[in-house]
């Protein structure tokens, strides 16, 4: 029996303490009952090799003891779907920086493309496993905190979105709020991109007017990211994302002709080309960003259009 007792021992070391005594009872009475069967069936006493496999049956003292330990998972069940779903998010944020950084490098700043490439796929898997492991540790306090079991108590089914409602696909709302947020980080300075530089030749550089129009661009980009958070999310609040979602146009196309009256929205600094080819290009630019600006002004007033028309549609089947 002194086998039974070392791995009774084992167990016990591994449980919490009021529950030690009874738990080892428990599992002493119980594989003394399957060794007692065992011996019937048998008709004699059990070989040590034979007690041992019976009691290995019963399982690693370190897993046995866990199951009498209130808790076994960093991060539970019910939080679990809610981590996956801000990790992905958060992943897919860090994928776009960087994409979009290694991007401008080569197109813009004449970055080698495998060299580009190589240097993305190690910051991918850099940023990754830091936010990745930023966002794990958050979750597992929320856990202890049962942040999740809250908001499942909390949650009805009238926040289900209508059947006929259109959504965004799969990866389309995580999308747009991963791009939305990423502009934001270049917009404020958080991160920076190496565009728009132009070798030892020229340098590009932002024209006065984007520093003017540096708070608006910013409240308009804070107001989508809301828009496109509720619309992804919150698919109920038709009202709300509709009011967004047309303010924020309006907001837009009142900017546009402030923006378009400017006339120079980038302005080329020559290092090493001459003067006259550096206004050439200059100029060449300005021409391409007033043809954008005016094909960005078309699109955005058809958006507005199509937001006012679903507002109005909107609140007349509500008073209806």
């Amino acid at each position: 029996m002194d086998l039974i007792e070392r791995y009774l021992a084992a167990v016990r070391r591994n449980l919490p303490a009021d529950k030690a005594t009874d738990v080892t009872a428990e599992l002493r009475e119980d594989l003394l009952s399957r060794i007692e069967e065992r011996e019937e069936a048998l008709g004699r006493t059990l070989e040590k090799e034979e007690l041992s496999a019976l009691i290995k049956d019963s399982g690693h003292p370190l897993v046995v003891a866990s199951r009498y330990k209130p808790r076994q998972t960093l991060i539970g069940p019910e939080t679990y779907p809610f981590f996956i779903f801000t990790l992905r998010l958060v992943l897919l944020v860090v994928a776009v920086i960087i994409i979009v950084s290694a991007f401008a490098a080569v197109a813009f700043g004449g970055a080698d493309p495998l060299e580009s490439a190589a240097r993305a796929i190690g910051q991918l898997a850099m940023y990754s496993l830091v936010n990745g492991g930023a966002v794990t540790l958050g979750f597992a306090l929320l856990d202890r905190n049962d942040f999740a079991a809250r908001h499942v108590r909390s949650w009805t089914p009238d926040a289900l979105p209508d059947i006929g409602d259109k959504r965004p696909g799969k990866w389309e709302g995580p999308l747009e709020v991963a791009m939305t947020i990423a502009f934001l980080l270049w917009w404020t300075g958080v991160i920076s991109l190496p565009f728009p530089p132009g070798g030892n030749d020229f340098r590009i550089e932002a024209a006065p007017v984007w520093q003017q129009l540096y708070w608006p661009i910013l409240f308009l980009a804070l107001a989508r990211l809301v828009h496109n958070v509720i619309q992804w999310l919150r698919p109920r609040w038709k009202t709300v994302r509709m009011i967004l979602g047309a303010a924020t146009a309006i907001g837009a196309l009142a900017m546009l002709p402030v923006l378009y009256a400017a006339g120079e929205w980038a302005r080329v600094v020559p290092m090493g080309m001459p003067a006259d080819a550096a206004t050439a290009l200059q100029d060449s630019l300005n021409l391409a960003l007033r043809i954008a600006i005016i094909a960005v002004g078309v699109i955005w007033s058809l958006g507005c259009l199509g937001e006012l028309w679903r507002l109005a549609r909107a609140t007349r089947e509500r008073f209806a």
